[in-house]
């Protein structure tokens, strides 16, 4: 863990870490239901966070989902949920050859996922496509 990320990303990032069972599944949504994780913020403590330690938090939970997935190949993903003012993540099998979106997903780099975040804009409602950030692991 990096001292620069904020300390409330850090216990989230430590919680995770004592509580998360990745889940493999042949049935994508049940994978990706059991793997989803959401937390919440409001504009003030996003301002205290900072993009840097909000990106590097996202980061943190990749490599945790990683460490996690015991040698399952899967994709790691997360989005910004504008609705529910949460970011979100959650892994399923790269087996399943997609992600388990009933919109149209367009994939993006974390800095824009971040950005989104504090621009309050998740692409869904804007465009008609959902901004996902994903990662192989």
């Amino acid at each position: 863990m990096s001292n620069d990320m904020h300390s409330t990303l850090n216990n989230w990032v430590q919680e995770l870490e004592s509580e998360t069972e990745i889940v493999s599944s042949e049935e994508i949504n049940e994978e990706a239901n059991s793997n989803m994780v959401s937390f919440g913020f409001n504009d003030t403590v996003l301002n205290d966070w900072g993009k840097d330690s909000v990106q590097e938090f996202i980061e943190s939970c990749a490599e945790l989902y990683e460490r996690k997935s015991m040698g399952i190949s899967m994709v790691f993903y997360s989005w910004f949920d504008e609705m529910a003012g949460q970011i979100r993540i959650s892994a399923v099998s790269q087996t399943h050859g997609k992600l388990p979106f009933r919109c149209k997903v367009n994939p993006v780099k974390l800095s824009e996922i971040v950005n989104g975040i504090y621009s309050d804009d998740s692409g869904l409602y804007t465009r008609g496509e959902l901004d996902v950030w994903c990662k192989n692991i």
